[in-house]
């Protein structure tokens, strides 16, 4: 059966991304600085822990802006579908980093309430505290901007990242209060249990979505949208579609699916209405995407839901013509 494909004419968007890495990097190495102090002169598990996690947001930055990178080169011989990919894995390793981040905070705060800490200079972390975590927040919001701006998912797991730390330093700051206030020390490794949780919490949700990119989960939302789309402007060359399916790499989408058409069409006329098809989907593929269309020629099981006017081959009278919806245009379909 004859195969047709089209691709996108390529424009970039990835500077965007790799610059917003760039900052995220810079940005939060100060950051990370500026809380190793605040740990440094209070001894505060709850400032550890914030520094720990900012560690872990220094180190994902960097691996995201080297995939953003890599998931910006066009696709060649050895990638055909391009290096998308790059982007999900390094969000799924940023949400085991956060992980790693929650387990290290954990285990200081189960020793700090045995052993015991002695904290000092609370007005100092404090203070210096609450610079970094209003830093981190518009840092934060500023990847996740950026990255659903330009379809990253890379940067947008970054900024959720980011966003956990303001938690966390919120948190920090509310348990020196309360320290300072009540002079209960144990106040510190208790919140920095609860924040561990938070952030343990936000490290699976991270990994579960770069999980559905890695594994090409079905994106239904997506194959609704395009069976509506289809469904409005389908001519009756159009007689039936199955097999639809989408996957996503990086930002673009790769669509295939198999179109059914009169069987008395030439070469040339079967090729012309797929290529009206492939240029509906062009809307869904993004910068890097393509369709591919199968043509099949129509058999008589197709005349009762055929819209095709004096056709020379039915054997049997239209009925209700095919519908285009998510179930149809799915299932799996028989020459």
């Amino acid at each position: 059966m004859p195969k047709m494909r089209v691709q996108r004419e390529r424009f970039s968007s990835y500077p965007a991304v790799v610059r917003a890495g760039a900052i995220s990097v810079g940005v939060g190495f100060l950051i990370l600085v500026a809380k190793f102090f605040a740990w440094q002169v209070t001894g505060a598990t709850v400032l550890l822990a914030d520094a720990a996690e900012s560690m872990v947001n220094v180190i994902a930055a960097a691996m995201v802006t080297y995939s953003v990178a890599v998931a910006s080169r066009p696709a060649d011989q050895d990638h055909p579908y391009g290096h998308g990919k790059a982007e999900p894995l390094s969000a799924a390793i940023e949400g085991a980093l956060i992980v790693i981040a929650a387990m290290v905070i954990v285990a200081a705060a189960i020793r700090h309430i045995i052993v015991g800490s002695e904290l000092q200079q609370l007005g100092t972390g404090i203070a210096v505290a609450a610079a970094a975590g209003l830093s981190n927040l518009g840092l934060g919001l500023y990847l996740i901007r950026v990255g659903r701006r330009e379809g990253s998912e890379a940067i947008q797991a970054d900024g959720a990242h980011i966003l956990t730390d303001v938690v966390t330093t919120a948190g920090g700051i509310a348990a020196l209060v309360a320290v300072k206030l009540t002079g209960i020390q144990l106040l510190d490794p208790l919140v920095a249990l609860v924040v561990a949780a938070n952030i343990l919490a936000t490290g699976w949700r991270v990994v579960r979505r770069a999980l559905r990119g890695l594994l090409d989960e079905a994106d239904f939302e997506l194959l609704s949208e395009i069976a509506q789309k289809l469904e409005r402007e389908r001519p009756p060359e159009w007689i039936e579609i199955h097999e639809l399916r989408a996957r996503r790499v990086g930002s673009s989408h790769h669509i295939d699916l198999h179109l059914t058409v009169p069987r008395y069409h030439s070469m040339e006329q079967a090729h012309q209405t797929g290529d009206r098809l492939e240029q509906a989907l062009l809307t869904f593929v993004g910068a890097d995407g393509g369709a591919v269309v199968h043509l099949d020629p129509c058999q008589p099981r197709h005349c009762s839901g055929c819209a095709m006017q004096d056709c020379p081959v039915r054997s049997e009278a239209p009925e209700q013509r095919f519908t285009f919806d998510l179930e149809s245009l799915t299932k799996p379909g028989t020459i």
